[in-house]
């Protein structure tokens, strides 16, 4: 309690030592905040990140549950995927 009561005395006693407090205690506010912004900057890019991974795979699940697969297809059209993809790749039967 001393050592505190004594740095008070020096500190509000003499008009250099309040000067240089004043700038101690400015840098040290500046650097605070800016430690701050810095950890709230990288928290909003994590939480953007996880959004984009987020709506990445809604949008994977949702191409995967609209894909047709010829469940309910009918012969005409299962024939017409066949020849299409038979087109595009190539007959590789011989």
């Amino acid at each position: 309690m001393t050592i505190l009561l004594t740095l008070w005395r020096i500190l509000t006693g003499s008009k250099i030592a309040r000067t240089i407090s004043l700038i101690v205690m400015a840098i040290l506010g500046i650097k605070t905040f800016g430690a701050i912004e810095r950890n709230k900057g990288a928290s909003t890019a994590r939480a953007d990140a996880a959004a984009k991974a987020a709506k990445a795979d809604q949008q994977a699940h949702e191409r995967m549950n609209d894909a047709d697969l010829g469940i309910g297809a009918t012969d005409a059209e299962r024939i017409g995927r066949l020849r299409d993809f038979a087109a595009k790749h190539g007959n590789k039967r011989k």
